[in-house]
C-alpha cells in the first residue's frame, strides 16, 4: 500500500492508526517521508505537510519607447531587442534581424505601425509574393511578420490588428493568397 497517499488522505494520524489501516508495518516508510518532509511529527501525531507550489514572477520593466509615434523600423528593433534577443537562440536572433533586414522591413516600413488592417496583410503578402520567394521562404516570413504583429498587439503599439494564419490549403509547397486565413 502506498503510505505517502495514505498520509495524504488522512492529514493526521498515529503510528497506530495507519498500520492498522494499511495492514502492515509501516516504520520505515513513515520514516522515509519525515525525511524527505513529507511529514512531521508533532505531539505523538504525524500530519501530512501539504506542498504548495510556489509561483514565480518576473518583472517587465516598460522600455522607454514613446508608443505612441514609433515608426516601423523602431517598433522592429524594439521586438528584436526585447522578445527576440531574451527568448530566442542566437541562431535564431541572426535569422530574425536578417529577415527583417532584407525581406519585411523594405516592404512594411510605408505602413503606419498603429494600425495593420487586412488588406495591408494582402498586400504584404502579395509584395512577397512577387518578389518570387520560394514556398518555405514566404511562409517563414509571413509567420515571422504574424509573431511580430503580436507581439507589437500585446505591447500596445498597434491598435488595429487583424490575426492571420500561414497554413497549407493547396498542394504540397504551392503557397497562394487563398491560404491565409484571415480574422475579422
Amino acid at each position: 500500500m502506498n503510505i505517502e497517499k495514505l498520509a495524504r488522505h488522512l492529514k493526521e494520524f498515529t503510528r497506530d492508526e495507519i498500520e492498522m489501516i494499511a495492514e502492515c508495518d509501516c516504520k520505515t516508510e513513515l520514516e522515509l517521508l519525515l525525511n524527505g518532509n513529507k511529514i512531521v511529527f508533532e505531539q505523538g501525531r504525524y500530519k501530512y505537510v501539504e506542498n504548495i507550489p510556489t509561483m514565480q514572477f518576473n518583472i517587465f520593466i516598460e522600455n522607454d519607447c514613446n508608443k505612441s509615434d514609433i515608426s516601423i523600423e523602431k517598433a522592429v528593433q524594439y521586438f528584436i531587442n526585447n522578445y527576440v534577443s531574451r527568448f530566442c537562440s542566437k541562431k535564431t536572433n541572426r535569422i530574425y534581424k536578417a529577415a527583417f533586414k532584407l525581406d519585411i522591413l523594405p516592404i512594411i516600413k510605408k505602413y503606419e505601425i498603429t494600425k495593420f488592417e487586412r488588406e495591408d496583410i494582402i498586400t504584404i503578402y502579395n509584395a512577397f509574393y512577387k518578389r518570387d520567394f520560394k514556398p518555405l521562404r514566404l511562409k517563414n516570413t509571413m509567420a515571422l511578420l504574424k509573431q511580430f504583429l503580436k507581439y507589437c498587439k500585446t505591447e500596445g503599439l498597434i491598435k488595429n490588428y487583424t490575426n492571420f494564419y500561414v497554413k497549407r490549403l493547396t498542394k504540397r509547397n504551392e503557397y497562394s493568397l487563398d491560404r491565409i486565413i484571415f480574422e475579422v
